[in-house]
């Protein structure tokens, strides 16, 4: 029996690609990954958004320029459409329809077609499903500037932009897992699927957590975070808590501990007993604690009232009295290796957690940088002080200018071969 090519689970799996900027690319790209054969296509003029970032999201596609408007590139993107198993597209509602790609056309004449649309509101959204729908325009109208975590809330920093891509990077994981499903289905009913995810609704389900409010919350599930804010306001404190006072109101392992080198080492592993157990192991005060009383439950999803104990380890959030303990035993021991060090005790148990506080100095000649494709150092001389930008190789233009004092700007600065 001939082997396949690829024994990736997409393998086979036809892919025509019509987005534009980050989330439809991006669910192709993951395709992709999976073994998809994807067909990227783009305007004559090249992408609409012209960032180094597009060499990433069209890895492992076909790129093919057809411009729409006209009947030769109709007639050819059809053609494409004819033969894919999944298409997939996020302008507004109905754009790519009045372009002459019509999904609920191509569905009814193929129903085993799957169609993917990641608008940026929903196509049933009568006020919004018009807008332009761009990172900052989703996240000002889904209010998450408004709320954007605990944290900025304690230090008074709400609203606050950020200029992370959340909403395109919630939506494309969303709509990949969806794509995937479709096409498992398909296999038992031989039906398709036309599958929306708006990017607003994607971005307001991930992070929910941060808005959403639960009437008559047991206290044992408020983290101290919370506690704080709500005793701040019944008190009529201000939101001022200092990002180092902050790290004490955090969970002991989802927090940033100082080491031996005065480098902060960031541990991510809460809600997970046994990561949080390999963490306490390679700190080496496990046993310590156990003895001190620290208990785990084997089946934490019973009910809270059928537990042997009152806390487990790994369950978020811990009671303040146990995490306050923990954290102060972490903090003790984090300062007796370096940051590298304890980098490479977590590498090795298979830890979430990371020296992740680099500066540009240490970032350029780190290995995982360097692994990817050559870099190039331009130096320049900034009012007076030397600074440098990098050029990567593998994208050729200067995408990264680092380390400038804050008030002062970089002037351009061109490649040189």
């Amino acid at each position: 029996m001939r082997e396949p090519f690829s024994k990736l689970p997409l393998t086979g799996v036809k892919v025509v690609d019509f987005g534009q900027y980050i989330a439809g690319p991006a669910v192709a790209m993951l395709l992709g990954d999976l073994g998809a054969t994807v067909v990227h296509i783009d305007p004559p003029e090249g992408a609409m958004w012209d960032n180094p970032a597009n060499a990433m999201l069209n890895r492992n596609k076909v790129i093919v320029n057809l411009d729409l408007k006209t009947d030769e590139g109709l007639e050819q993107a059809l053609a494409l459409c004819a033969e894919a198993d999944v298409i997939i597209e996020n302008f507004r509602p109905g754009k790519l329809a009045a372009l002459g790609v019509d999904f609920t056309a191509l569905r009814a004449a193929r129903p085993e077609l799957i169609t993917l649309s990641i608008p940026g509101f929903a196509s049933d959204d009568e006020e919004r499903r018009e807008m332009r729908a761009f990172e900052s325009i989703v996240a000002a109208s889904s209010g998450v500037f408004t709320d954007m975590g605990l944290n900025r809330v304690l230090m008074g920093l709400n609203p606050s932009f950020s200029p992370l891509p959340l909403s395109s990077a919630y939506a494309s994981q969303i709509a990949a897992s969806a794509t995937v499903l479709a096409l498992q289905s398909r296999q038992v009913t031989g039906e398709g699927d036309q599958i929306e995810v708006p990017l607003a609704a994607a971005v307001m389900e991930g992070l929910c957590y941060n808005s959403i409010h639960v009437a008559d919350m047991p206290e044992r599930y408020l983290t101290q975070r919370e506690v704080e804010i709500e005793r701040r306001r019944v008190e009529g404190l201000p939101m001022n808590v200092a990002y180092e006072d902050l790290q004490e109101l955090l969970d002991p392992f989802f927090r940033s501990y100082m080491c031996k080198d005065g480098r902060m080492f960031y541990v991510v592993c809460p809600s997970h007993k046994n990561h949080a157990r390999r963490c306490l192991e390679v700190l080496g005060i496990y046993d310590e604690l156990v003895e001190e009383g620290l208990t785990s439950e084997e089946n934490t999803y019973k009910p809270w009232s059928e537990w042997e104990h009152e806390t487990s380890l790994g369950v978020y959030p811990m009671p303040k009295d146990w995490a306050d303990r923990i954290a102060a035993r972490m903090k003790e021991v984090f300062m007796t290796r370096t940051s590298h060090e304890w980098k490479k005790m977590f590498g090795r148990g298979g830890i979430l957690a990371g020296d992740l506080h680099l500066t540009l100095h240490r970032y350029v000649p780190h290995r995982h940088a360097v692994d990817q494709s050559p870099i190039l150092f331009l130096w320049v001389a900034i009012e007076g002080r030397q600074h440098h930008a990098v050029i990567h190789h593998g994208i050729g233009q200067p995408f990264f200018a680092g380390h400038f004092e804050e008030g002062r700007r970089a002037q351009p600065c061109s490649r040189s071969d």
